[in-house]
Formats: C-alpha cells, structure tokens, sequence
C-alpha cells in the first residue's frame, strides 16, 4: 500500500485519508516526505478525515498504543495535514479541542434514499437498534432503560420488543447476560443484517435508538432517518437536529433520560410516530443527497488548491 501511494502521489493533486492510528493514516506523510527527498517540487495535498479518532473517548481507549504510535509517526502525519474534513460539528470541535489549527470542511456523509418498506402493523411492535456490539455504542444502557420500562409500565410495555442487530465486537455476551439476569423476554439478538435486509428492518421498526458515548457521524441512524423511522440518540452523537426537525428526540447519555425518551415515544400513535419518521426522512433528502456532499467536498479542494473562492462550509481558526 505505501508503494501505491507514493506512485499515486506523483501524480495526484489530493489524497484524502480517513481515521488515524494505524499503519495506512500514515502512508501518505511517508510518501511526501519521499518525493521531497528525492527532489520533487510539487506535492499533493493531504487532508485528513478523523472519523471519530480524536473524540476523549477514541483517544482514552488503548490510551498508551495511541501515544506511542503517536511518538513514532501518526503525530507528524496530523501536524502536516493541509485540510481536516470533519462530518459534523462535533468533529470539528474535537479536532479544535485536539489544538489543530488547519482549515477544517464539515461535510456529512451523503445518503443514499432507499426504498421505505411498508410497516407491519401487527400485534407487535419495534424498539431498534443495528450497529457494532461495541462497549462505546452503549447498547447496555439501551438494555437498562428497557427493563426500566418493563419493570416499572409494563403495561405500556405489551406489544412491544427491543430487537439487537449487528455484529458482536466483544460486547454481546455481557449483553446477553444481562438480558437473561434482568429476565427479558421481550428482548431479540438477530446478528448482522446487510443490503436490503438492513433496510428492511430499519422501515420496520417503530423507534431506532443509537445510545453511543460518542460518534463522529452515526450512520445507522443516517439510515434509519432514510427509511422513515423516528429516532432517539445520545447527546454523544452530534444529531441535535432531530429535535429541530421533528424528526426524534435527543438526549443525555444515560439510562434515565433514555428510558424517558422511550416510554415518551411509545405512548404516541402511530400516526405521530409516523409523521416524525417522514419529517425525519426529508431531512435526509434535503440535507444529505449525495449530488449536495458532493458540490460541497469538489468546493474545498478547489479552495485548498486555490482555484476558487473559500465555501462558507470551510472553516479557519
């Protein structure tokens, strides 16, 4: 891969690297470095994408790896970035936080708008969630307010099921456990689901909820908006629109303000829930079309290599 980049690198204008902390967020700093050495003039620009990699709790998980990885290379390949992509204000603010003073382009990731499946309106209903069974999406928070809810209201609890797709990424043994201690029989694991499936379920079900501590973007829910579904997310996530748009509801990280927010969302009709759902829907299409990300990424490589004016979606400290 390194030698594929330096040929690259000769002949491109941008490289664009996405996260850090391994091996490939490095490549092309060394690839520079080499075409400087061996005599070149003009370089490639390199913007860098964290993707969540500079978030606290990104930085404190496998906390020493990160610094001496940091010592050995990845600090210099950040320190030579000419332009951060951050995909949404969160990001930017981390990457402030973090003390980088290069220009940063907030774009979102685009979407694309798949087929809404018809809701099922059976007997049963859906609380949902599709993402990593990682201990930073939170899903055992999303476990606790459950049987919050289904110790305290049960009655508003008839009806409905939590289901848990995705695939395990070390956290779903503690989750099933705790499922079988808190005695829920109205809880399912059904793994990892892709393509049309996903979508599927993501139409189907009544809330989506993303309780992650943290999240760059939160693409899940991206999707889960697509599909026409209301949504709850963590204040870890940068979804605060949710509430602007009507499209869901956004709250503090934690079991109470998430069991809350549940039981709220449960108590409205359907026709609320689904009035929320397009709401959210639009949103999407207006605001996250691929064609618009698009226009906006072209933009800020115009302006990084100066060949048009600064776009207001362009930030300079």
């Amino acid at each position: 891969m390194l030698r594929g980049i330096y040929d690259v690198a000769t002949v491109s204008d941008v490289i664009h690297n996405n996260s850090f902390w391994m091996f490939p967020n490095v490549y092309a700093d060394w690839a520079i470095k080499k075409m400087r050495r061996n005599g070149w003039v003009k370089f490639p620009k390199v913007v860098n994408a964290p993707r969540g990699t500079l978030a606290r709790w990104s930085l404190e998980h496998s906390k020493w790896r990160k610094k001496l990885f940091g010592w050995y290379a990845q600090n210099a390949a950040i320190a030579h970035t000419d332009m951060f992509h951050a995909t949404s204000e969160k990001e930017y603010e981390e990457i402030r936080a973090a003390g980088y003073k290069q220009p940063v382009a907030i774009v979102p990731i685009g979407m694309d708008l798949p087929r809404v499946h018809q809701k099922n309106r059976g007997e049963t209903k859906t609380v949902a969630f599709f993402g990593r069974l990682h201990k930073v999406k939170a899903v055992d928070n999303l476990v606790l307010a459950w049987a919050t809810l289904t110790k305290n209201v049960p009655s508003s609890m008839n009806g409905w099921e939590l289901v848990i797709a995705g695939p395990d990424c070390g956290a779903k043994e503690t989750l099933v456990s705790m499922v079988h201690d808190l005695a829920l029989d109205n809880v399912r694991f059904i793994g990892e689901i892709n393509g049309v499936a996903k979508y599927e379920f993501l139409s189907q079900a009544d809330i989506y909820v993303l309780p992650s501590l943290t999240e760059n973007f939160g693409i899940t829910l991206a999707e889960a908006l697509a599909c026409g579904t209301p949504c709850i997310a963590s204040q870890g996530t940068p979804w605060s629109g949710l509430e602007r748009e009507k499209a869901g509801r956004w709250i503090p990280i934690g079991v109470e303000p998430l069991a809350a927010a549940l039981e709220e969302m449960i108590y409205m009709s359907d026709d609320e829930r689904r009035l929320m759902g397009e709401s959210g829907r639009e949103w999407i299409e207006r605001d996250f079309s691929w064609p618009g990300i698009g226009f906006k990424m072209k933009k800020a490589y115009e302006w990084l290599l100066g060949t048009c004016e600064k776009p207001e979606w362009v930030y300079e400290v």
